[in-house]
């Protein structure tokens, strides 16, 4: 082998090395991306749905306000009061924010 030789075969194994290497960050970057999409719409759907937890939380206010007001415990009636008022802002941000992505 001629000392020309050994240095074309090192340079070639380098740009078949880099090709490589290239299609190996192209490939895990489409992984990613792929990825990235599928845990958004994961998110997505299960945000649509999240409308349940809002209504229990509601009806458990007006049961602490009803036994509150019954045991005259002031600082309870104002608790579940904010809790009430705070869930319902809540569905109706989530109700309208649904409606604005839809249109």
């Amino acid at each position: 082998m001629i000392k020309g030789d050994t240095s074309f075969f090192y340079h070639q194994k380098a740009k078949e090395t880099e090709q490589k290497l290239k299609e190996k960050v192209y490939l895990m970057n489409l992984k990613i991306k792929k990825s990235t999409y599928d845990v958004k719409e994961k998110f997505h759907r299960k945000s649509k749905n999240s409308h349940t937890g809002n209504y229990v939380s509601i009806i458990v206010g007006f049961s602490l306000l009803i036994m509150s007001w019954g045991a005259q415990i002031e600082w309870l009636i104002w608790l579940s009061t904010v809790s009430i008022f705070s869930n319902v802002f809540l569905l109706t941000i989530q109700k309208y924010s649904t409606f604005s992505k839809g249109s």
